[in-house]
């Protein structure tokens, strides 16, 4: 006696099925994973990562004003992290002498919105609308005032073409 198989079965299509989610799933994935590689390794975001840490380094030489500063970073010391008020409001009055400080080729603004009581003020104006790559990096930082007093910012710093 012989019996008769069936090709397309009940489980055969079930497999098939969750084989080509998978498949599916795991194209999604990759795609995903690439895009995001390819806007890591963007010379723009590699620009604005590097200007979002210069937050957190002192200038040099520590503790210059404004006019002697010869590398551009706006921590106070490389111990005391918090971000000095004169280094900003020098950034803020010349945006010329910013992007000289910072030596980017790109272009960059920086908002400033201190959490304290809601102000807010642009370094280097706003991001224009026909700029055609822009990176976006955030950071909250310790303003520290001359008088000694401190505040809450966050930083929104973006770095375009």
């Amino acid at each position: 006696m012989h019996k008769k198989g069936q090709y397309f079965s009940f489980d055969a299509i079930i497999a098939t099925v969750i084989f080509i989610m998978a498949i599916v799933l795991l194209l999604s994935y990759w795609h995903s994973v690439k895009l995001f590689l390819d806007y890591q390794t963007s010379d723009v975001s590699k620009e604005t990562m590097r200007i979002a840490s210069l937050l957190f380094v002192p200038a040099f030489p520590e503790g210059a004003d404004c006019s002697d500063v010869e590398n551009l970073g706006f921590a106070n010391t490389w111990e005391d992290k918090r971000i000095r008020n004169d280094l900003l409001e020098c950034a803020r009055s010349d945006s010329g002498w910013l992007n000289e400080k910072l030596g980017s080729p790109y272009n960059l603004s920086i908002r400033v919105t201190n959490v304290d009581d809601e102000t807010w003020y642009y370094i280097g104006g706003g991001i224009p609308s026909e700029a055609t790559e822009v990176s976006n990096l955030r950071r909250a930082a310790t303003i520290l005032y001359e008088d000694g007093n401190t505040s809450l910012a966050v930083f929104d710093i973006s770095v375009y073409k």
